[in-house]
């Protein structure tokens, strides 16, 4: 019998029943506490198995103290949290959800986008100020019919974008580093361009890649100047893959420059806690819908029984 620890103190009780019927002896945290690599170091040694979310750093430290095989099982899509190292060492085998909350996602992507750009967000303040009335918006709604969304990534969520932008009549250009990988995205009538490209020609802009070495700051301040000064930016990826400073800076020079982000906003507090009619925030909430909390614990159950049976994490 496999013995299991899961820092998650809310599985749900499906991914618990998945787990024991596999042989998987589970203990769950009582707290919302994070460890520290200590704490880490200590339960690897007594559990074949550790789940994590994002919020916990697994460094490279670890490894020195592993000597049998371990699976650690993330509560996310994104890997930075987890050390290169340790990703690619051959005694520890990581596991991630690549699925679950792909439609989460996308649907909170436009939801962004449709907030921008007919001005919801303005218009409800406008109301809670007492000047409820059409001309008072500094500028008028606008459709997203047939305007071009530039997408930054050709993953799951991307996909999941491109199916509601059809809906739209939105032309669509894909900037991603290898896309010979992604040749299924030109039968939805995508035309692959460079970063460069897909900055200067969109009408919306939308960022869905994870965050690595080559990834970080991918978006920055000279790439933000590329943009259209009436475009429409996205990002509910890693915060570090945009220069946020500068892409606010952007939205405070024009107003014409809409900026819809979910991201984590430890580092940006004070900059984003400003009222702005052109920019939405929302604290990364776009992939913890109560639906896709659901799947995701199911995936992640799924994929640890799947690895313990020799097979790829889905």
């Amino acid at each position: 019998m496999k013995k299991a620890y899961s820092i998650i103190s809310n599985l749900s009780q499906e991914a618990i029943t998945i787990l024991e019927n596999n042989n998987i002896q589970l203990t769950t945290s009582d707290s919302d506490n994070i460890p520290n690599t200590e704490q880490l170091i200590t339960l690897l040694h007594e559990y074949d198995i550790l789940i994590i979310g994002v919020k916990t750093i697994i460094t490279k430290d670890i490894l020195e103290h592993i000597s049998s095989p371990k699976i650690i099982a993330t509560l996310s899509i994104g890997l930075d949290h987890i050390d290169k190292e340790v990703r690619e060492s051959g005694l520890v085998h990581v596991i991630n959800i690549k699925n679950a909350n792909t439609i989460s996602v996308a649907e909170h992507i436009f939801s962004l986008i449709l907030g921008l750009n007919k001005r919801v967000y303005e218009s409800n303040n406008l109301v809670l100020q007492q000047k409820g009335h059409k001309k008072k918006l500094h500028e008028r709604p606008e459709d997203i019919s047939n305007k071009k969304l530039g997408l930054i990534g050709a993953g799951n969520i991307t996909k999941e974008v491109i199916k509601i932008a059809k809906v739209f009549n939105i032309q669509l250009s894909c900037y991603t580093r290898n896309p010979n990988n992604h040749k299924d995205l030109l039968d939805y009538g995508v035309a692959f361009k460079s970063l460069d490209e897909v900055l200067k020609e969109s009408d919306i802009i939308n960022v869905s890649i994870s965050l690595t070495e080559e990834t970080k700051y991918l978006i920055s301040k000279d790439k933000i100047e590329l943009m259209k000064p009436t475009a429409t930016f996205i990002n509910t990826s890693r915060v570090d893959i945009v220069d946020t400073k500068a892409l606010i800076e952007k939205a405070d020079k024009y107003n014409t420059f809409y900026v819809g982000l979910d991201i984590d906003l430890d580092e940006h507090k004070e900059l984003l806690s400003q009222y702005r009619d052109n920019v939405i925030i929302t604290p990364h909430t776009a992939g913890v819908s109560k639906q896709a909390i659901e799947r995701m614990d199911f995936e992640l159950a799924n994929n640890i029984v799947n690895c313990l049976n020799g097979g790829e994490n889905e």
